[in-house]
């Protein structure tokens, strides 16, 4: 009887500690983080997405992430701007609640961050590059952040190590930060490097190593470069010409890319500098963005190999998350369009590539609707810590495990934007629905119109969908507990 009761107690201690294996593997071990975000890096000008750029913008490094983790192929940002999307990824929040709807916005007192929840856990915290917020960084044992934007070259930083002016490419700067924090870590606490380049953003600086690359070499140009916007049956990208500078020819202030960019030197001089059409100006503007931004992104990549083979060196790549995004979407020609800001792919998807060897299946792709609010939650669920309540995102946790998405997940991504042209809201898997201030209701039919060429809101045959993606649209508003008056273009006239 006593060997029958020792036996029983035996199998429920095995039974239990499997059960709670997991959760003891999180807390005796936590697991380190490197969180590599940038700024402006387009998912097509990353190679692992297999776009239209893959032979010419070749990431090999980042593309090891994507090889040995899981590649997100519907990540989306909830506003499509630098600071805001910063805010996001940091606080879990959507911008009316952290505070931060456009540049240079500060971060509410009482909005969570994870890297502070990160620190109270025990974890060795560090942030250097652009952080492009008013607070000061919250819960980084180390920071040293540029001021802005920052410079491509020769970069000053601030910060809890005092005031540093560091001669080189900015990129490169950067991740000798980083190494050198490091390699000084105590190796007896997990670690969180918040990495954070300014690459690739306008205009594109590169380092000098990478003058010729590409050179001479014509590079495929995306399918709606010549669209003619001022024509467009979409009043949203009309708005978005009348109201900025960012196409490649028809400007806001009578010029664009083309006549920005005219006379600048060698490597980088424009093209066809005798163009006389728009086409011709056109063309000759996308293949000089083109040609800088792909040797703008090629320090990213050789930034991230010494980060990669650091953690091969150190033993510890099994047991670090490393993660690679952008802020943001980017348009690289798309509409005539360079910069970001509309809700329209490609500025609103944003590249999301994660390694975790412990958890993730090589090799693997999501198609869930996953946001730069869900980042925050996740991080902490794999570090074994609490997700406050007020976190608006969903943790990751299960499809990295290679589980579908729970059932109750969202089946839109909401998105605003505060600035003209004012509008926001829904993407789903096939369709994009949105309100424009001062204008009626567009749509887009992703399935069959890819490239977002045309609005067929006025199309009877939407009727039903319409009607269906205003319900969905109105259960977010809900959800996300944003009232009327936030939404942009929404607030009362005085």
């Amino acid at each position: 009887m006593k060997l029958f009761k020792y036996q029983l107690i035996l199998i429920v201690l095995v039974i239990g500690g499997l059960a709670f294996k997991p959760v003891q593997a999180q807390k005796n071990g936590q697991p380190n983080m490197v969180v590599i975000l940038v700024d402006d890096h387009a998912f097509e000008a990353i190679s692992a997405y297999g776009g239209y750029l893959k032979d010419y913008a070749k990431t090999p490094n980042i593309d090891r992430i994507a090889r040995e983790g899981m590649r997100f192929d519907a990540f989306a940002c909830n506003n499509s701007i630098c600071s805001p999307s910063r805010a996001s990824i940091v606080t879990g929040q959507y911008s009316h609640k952290n505070g931060v709807e456009q540049l240079n916005g500060t971060i509410n007192a009482g909005s969570p961050q994870y890297p502070d929840l990160l620190q109270k856990a025990g974890y060795q915290t560090w942030l250097v590059g652009k952080w492009h917020l008013e607070n000061t960084p919250k819960g980084y044992e180390k920071y040293m952040t540029v001021k802005g934007q920052g410079t491509y070259f020769n970069p000053v930083f601030d910060g809890s190590e005092g005031h540093w002016e560091r001669d080189g490419y900015s990129t490169d700067v950067y991740t000798d930060i980083a190494m050198d924090w490091l390699q000084k870590r105590d190796k007896n606490k997990p670690f969180l490097l918040s990495l954070q380049f300014k690459a690739p953003h306008h205009e594109y600086g590169h380092a000098k190593r990478y003058d010729n690359l590409l050179a001479g070499v014509e590079i495929p140009e995306p399918p709606t470069l010549y669209e003619d916007v001022r024509n467009s049956n979409s009043n949203l990208k009309k708005e978005f010409l009348r109201n900025s500078k960012f196409h490649m020819v028809h400007g806001s202030d009578g010029t664009g890319y083309y006549h920005r960019h005219l006379n600048d030197p060698e490597p980088d001089a424009m093209g066809k500098i005798n163009a006389d059409t728009d086409a011709e100006k056109i063309s000759a503007a996308y293949q000089h963005q083109i040609h800088k931004y792909i040797r703008c992104i090629a320090g990213n990549d050789d930034n991230v190999k010494r980060v990669l083979d650091y953690l091969d060196a150190e033993g510890i790549a099994e047991n670090t998350i490393v993660i690679y995004t952008s802020d943001q979407g980017y348009w690289l020609g798309q509409h005539g369009f360079y910069d970001k800001r509309l809700i329209l792919e490609t500025s609103m998807r944003m590249p999301f590539l994660i390694r975790y060897p412990k958890l993730i299946k090589q090799g693997t792709i999501n198609n869930d609707l996953c946001m730069n609010v869900d980042i925050a939650p996740t991080l902490l669920e794999l570090a074994g810590v609490e997700i406050p309540e007020s976190m608006q995102g969903n943790s990751l946790v299960p499809m990295l495990n290679g589980k579908p998405a729970p059932k109750n997940w969202r089946k839109s991504q909401f998105y605003n934007y505060w600035q003209a042209p004012f509008h926001y809201g829904i993407r789903t898997e096939r369709f994009t629905y949105v309100k424009i201030k001062d204008h009626a209701p567009e749509l887009f039919d992703n399935k069959i119109d890819p490239n977002q060429e045309n609005n067929v809101a006025a199309n009877s045959k939407y009727k039903k969908t319409i009607a269906k993606l205003e319900k969905e649209l109105q259960g977010q508003i809900e959800t996300i507990d944003i009232k009327t008056e936030e939404l942009p273009g929404m607030a009362p006239k005085n």
